[in-house]
């Protein structure tokens, strides 16, 4: 048992009834009032014995058990309550403002009373009622569009007026895109101390594409962040890749993924998508992401930056990472043009079989004449395919029309086995979407600004790349741990300075970790990027001599390019 003094004293123009009230609870609760002085009171205070011994002596004529419930009270500061009793006049209620314009009060803002009748607590569950039915007529009353557009115009003016007067909230870091790069800089920074803010267009996070390969070097960098274990679980290990051709009679070629790397054993796995994001985001602090932000510009503001929302929101951030795709506002800011289109389109689907697909564990591609699939086990019962294509200008049609997609897809397979077309067939229409091919000229990526002062860009907004060795996801999980390294060394320096210089010398430091970051990804995205486009090109060949180079001899050399691309460790986010 314990005894608890508090006082309620918070209140204007309440009255002081000259007495106060003590209540002990030892497993029945009861109440006792008396009058104290001020002198009495501040004795008391903090004093369990005293006030035990108090009450016991103004208990005259009593039965024993209401005195033995004061004497088995334990001397903690829990179960007892020592308050001065106030009330507010009645005619202060009567006549005076219960409301003013669209400020109310209610329960003890409004009507403190004496304890005697027990209904101070009962009344407030009243006002609760009663204000939430008043408030809602008044709400839900339609308004003139007229009002709204008055309404909209004067938040826009308060927003520009707050926004030049600095009394936004300054965030630490933002980060434009919850996807794959955005949720795993925003995960790193959180596991190294430092909080970021991740904005989301859409409502919910995107899931868009259904899975991705997840090669050697995309696991290093999931355990680096610290949920590669748990997706584990969830996905079956491929353990090789199967090369045919639709076109011609030729033995298939096959690589096992079951070799060691210059740092380890390979590991290749089909994730997908909305597992990983989940994986991600369940590891961030509640309130990390918000979405429904879109951001429409950017501005320069000092040492800030400040970020505008479609709803008129300005948010100011230390750090603005992009990380919001092929679209990327941030990338335009920083100088990158908008991505080149690749001249292929690709169709994606998930196909969930709910018995045993026939896949096995390996991978499989199927090169045909000017087109190219591929169908990856998520698990024994679920496969993710693609298809990608050259589109004509009949074709550009089919992206809003799933039912023509999947059509349009069993027509070019080709001579394929029945497993494969079926994984086609199954797809649910709400699990097909197509896409343009789109990336980034490498010389951009050599030569342009990857960061610019406290901003910088990753994973899809960085090295939009064609799908073709699988490693656009993964490059991105890479960005994510070597970007938040990066950042956390120049952010947890500590500072000797204050004011301005201070404000300018955490800028530098931003400054030095970003460009840190550039260098370190400068060469490995161009790499990757000049890689796929080749890669496709030959791939997706529908010359005759480029065909039978393909089939007979490239196939091979091309698909143990996969592993050698995925033979790289991003490192640990160990910071010094």
């Amino acid at each position: 048992m314990a005894l608890a003094l508090s006082s309620f004293n918070s209140l204007e123009k309440g009255f002081d009834q000259g007495s106060s009230l003590v209540m002990i609870q030892p497993h029945t609760g009861f109440s006792l009032g008396f009058p104290l002085t001020k002198i009495i009171i501040k004795e008391l205070k903090d004093n369990p014995a005293k006030m035990k011994q108090l009450v016991l002596s103004n208990l005259v004529n009593v039965p024993d058990q209401v005195r033995s419930f004061v004497e088995i009270t334990e001397l903690y500061i829990d179960s007892f309550m020592l308050s001065p009793l106030r009330y507010r006049h009645p005619w202060g209620v009567l006549w005076g403002n219960i409301s003013r314009g669209n400020a109310c009060v209610a329960g003890d803002a409004l009507h403190p009373m004496t304890p005697d009748i027990g209904q101070g607590g009962c009344s407030a569950l009243e006002d609760g009622v009663v204000l939430a039915r008043c408030l809602a007529e008044a709400l839900n009353e339609k308004v003139s569009a007229e009002t709204k557009d008055k309404d909209k115009e004067e938040y826009k003016r308060i927003a520009k007026k707050c926004a030049k007067e600095r009394r936004w909230k300054i965030e630490e870091v933002v980060i434009v895109g919850a996807g794959i790069a955005g949720l795993a800089t925003s995960l790193g920074l959180h596991r190294l101390g430092i909080r970021s803010l991740v904005l989301e267009s859409s409502a919910g996070l995107r899931v868009t594409g259904f899975a991705l390969t997840t090669w050697t070097n995309a696991w290093r960098a999931l355990d680096a962040v610290g949920v590669g274990h748990s997706l584990r679980q969830q996905h079956g290990f491929l353990d090789g890749l199967v090369a045919s051709s639709t076109v011609v009679s030729e033995p298939d070629k096959q690589i096992s993924f079951k070799v060691k790397g210059t740092i380890g054993d390979h590991e290749v796995r089909c994730v997908r998508r909305k597992l990983l994001l989940e994986a991600l985001e369940k590891e961030l602090p509640d309130g990390t992401i918000r979405y429904s932000s879109k951001v429409v510009s950017i501005e320069e503001s000092g040492y800030l930056k400040l970020v505008h929302l479609a709803d008129d929101t300005i948010i100011k951030t230390k750090v603005l990472i992009g990380c919001d795709g092929v679209n990327s506002v941030v990338a335009r800011f920083i100088g990158f043009k908008k991505p080149a289109f690749a001249g292929r389109s690709a169709i994606r689907g998930y196909a969930d079989f709910k018995v045993n697909h026939g896949f096995g564990s390996k991978l499989l591609q199927l090169f045909g004449k000017g087109v190219r699939s591929g169908f990856l086990p998520c698990d024994d019962t679920t496969i993710y395919w693609f298809f990608t294509y050259f589109p004509t200008g009949q074709d550009k049609e089919l992206e809003d029309n799933p039912t023509e997609m999947k059509q349009f897809v069993l027509s070019k397979l080709g001579n394929v086995a029945e497993h494969v077309r079926t994984s086609v067939e199954l797809t649910e229409l709400d699990s097909i979407t197509s896409s343009p091919l789109r990336f980034r000229h490498p010389w951009e990526v050599l030569w342009g600004n990857i960061s610019k002062g406290n901003v910088s860009v990753a994973g899809d907004a960085l090295h939009p790349m064609t799908p073709d060795i699988g490693q656009g996801g993964c490059a991105a999980l890479e960005d994510g741990v070597v970007l938040a390294r990066c950042l956390a060394e120049a952010l947890k320096k500590e500072l000797n300075v204050e004011g301005k210089e201070r404000e300018r010398e955490e800028y530098k430091r931003v400054e030095m970790g970003l460009k840190k970051y550039a260098a370190e990804r400068r060469w490995r995205s161009f790499e990757l990027i000049s890689t796929a486009y080749i890669v496709g090109a030959i791939q997706q060949s529908d010359g005759k001599i480029m065909n039978i180079l393909r089939d007979a001899i490239l196939a091979k050399f091309l698909a143990g390019l996969l592993l050698k691309k995925a033979d790289f460790d991003c490192g640990k986010l160990n910071i010094s």
